[in-house]
């Protein structure tokens, strides 16, 4: 009785670690999230043209960028996949994330300028998603 006692405890506790310690490893460790960038047909003549950076960024629930994807000089429509390479945050993964795409000749992400590209999924998609469409239909001003 007292062994069985003992071994559920020690069951108990490592059920709670794996748990407590071994969410965020997982999350970090099955991340990968592929889809395709496309422009919208009403700003095809906005596109940049050659040597243009292609950023697809995904950020978690509270808004802070946890991966990034770097395209050189795409033709779209263009395929990503985010994978735990990809990574810059890993700790601040979370099982739902938001996507963004931002299309620019300056490569510099984070600064929006005027001829800039930006396409934004509106709905959070998971940190295993398969055919996710982003639509680049803004351009900055």
């Amino acid at each position: 009785m007292l062994k069985r006692l003992a071994w559920l405890v020690l069951l108990a506790a490592a059920g709670f670690l794996a748990w407590r310690y071994g969410y965020q490893t997982a999350l970090k460790y099955f991340f990968r999230v592929t889809g395709t960038v496309e422009v919208s047909a009403d700003i095809v003549p906005a596109l940049p043209g050659p040597n243009s950076m292609l950023f697809v960024v995904a950020r978690n629930e509270g808004g802070v960028p946890v991966a990034v994807k770097k395209i050189i000089n795409p033709v779209f429509p263009v395929k990503f996949e985010l994978t735990p390479g990809s990574l810059i945050m890993p700790d601040l993964l979370t099982r739902k994330i938001y996507l963004d795409a931002l299309l620019n000749t300056h490569g510099q992400l984070g600064v929006i300028k005027r001829g800039d590209l930006k396409g934004t999924i509106k709905d959070r998609v998971n940190f295993i998603s398969k055919g996710v469409e982003i639509d680049l239909d803004a351009v900055e001003k």
